[in-house]
């Protein structure tokens, strides 16, 4: 009996470890199978007003990101707004509760060939979800080709635990394409894009997340962009989402929607959720 039960603790060793073996090979999207997509697949001819609201959507996901490492995946849910009009140079975030925060972005002129840098900051110390949160600034700069994007950092400080304020680096790389989603004039109408991103405290890293997301422009419907996060190393599972709708159109972006967080895993899919459900409409299908 001995030598069974020996036997048989060896046999689940083995193959958890085979298990834990198996599942660290991890493939890349399929539309890099054969390596870098082509110029026409991997581009985008994404709008100023377009990298304003992703670079805006994206610092106050980085914040959020802070403030769950602070407090833990509590669930919420906030309204926001954001709104891009480069011609009056007026872009920002905001966040509809009362003290709630504001980001504003500040888009440098672009570089022929080089691409563009867009700069985002708090307006001023506010609260999300009964936080205090402070000082939030980054520079957020994408390519020539409109294909990538890169925050080497963004800086945020949170009240902690011990009262006083935190200081949070977080920094990220976005890969920007529209596939094959064209309309039948050939204009394309939907950008998708994939990345990782790195949050630090005090400048050492302490959580690593993966994020997704799918925006559509208006076009006889409302446009939609959605952006969602979900962690990958840290003290447990969190997704963050931030989903609007609204004008999408050159010139002005003007959406309003929610920044949530959940409590559920990466793996976790439905019907209903906003990267789902952005842009399904049937003159489209």
């Amino acid at each position: 009996m001995k030598t069974t039960i020996t036997t048989l603790a060896a046999t689940a060793v083995l193959f958890s470890v085979t298990s834990l073996a198996s599942a660290e090979v991890v493939n890349a999207p399929d539309i890099y199978d054969g390596g870098p997509a082509s110029p026409r697949l991997n581009m985008t001819d994404m709008r100023d007003t377009e990298r304003a609201a992703y670079s805006l959507g994206e610092a106050i996901m980085q914040t959020t990101e802070s403030l769950i490492y602070v407090k833990g995946c509590e669930e919420f849910s906030v309204p926001v707004e954001i709104y891009s009009h480069p011609a009056s140079d007026d872009n920002f975030i905001a966040d509809g509760t009362f003290g709630g925060i504001e980001l504003r972005a500040t888009l440098q002129a672009p570089i022929a060939g080089f691409g563009q840098h867009i700069d985002v900051a708090q307006v001023a110390p506010a609260i999300l979800h009964g936080t205090q949160v402070q000082n939030v600034s980054g520079r957020y700069s994408y390519s020539s080709k409109n294909n990538l994007m890169v925050n080497e950092r963004t800086g945020i400080e949170v009240k902690g635990q011990l009262r006083g304020f935190d200081q949070y680096y977080s920094s990220v790389i976005k890969d920007f394409f529209h596939g094959n989603t064209y309309d039948a004039f050939g204009d394309f109408y939907v950008m998708y894009d994939y990345g990782l991103q790195s949050l630090s405290k005090f400048g050492y890293p302490v959580n690593k997340w993966w994020q997704k997301s799918k925006s559509v422009r208006d076009n006889g419907q409302q446009g939609c962009f959605v952006l969602q996060k979900d962690r990958l190393v840290g003290a447990g599972q969190c997704r963050i989402t931030v989903a609007t709708t609204g004008v999408s159109q050159p010139g002005l972006f003007w959406q309003t929607g929610t920044l949530s967080v959940e409590n559920v895993s990466p793996s976790h899919s439905s019907d209903t959720d906003p990267i789902n459900t952005c842009g399904v409409n049937p003159i489209f299908i």
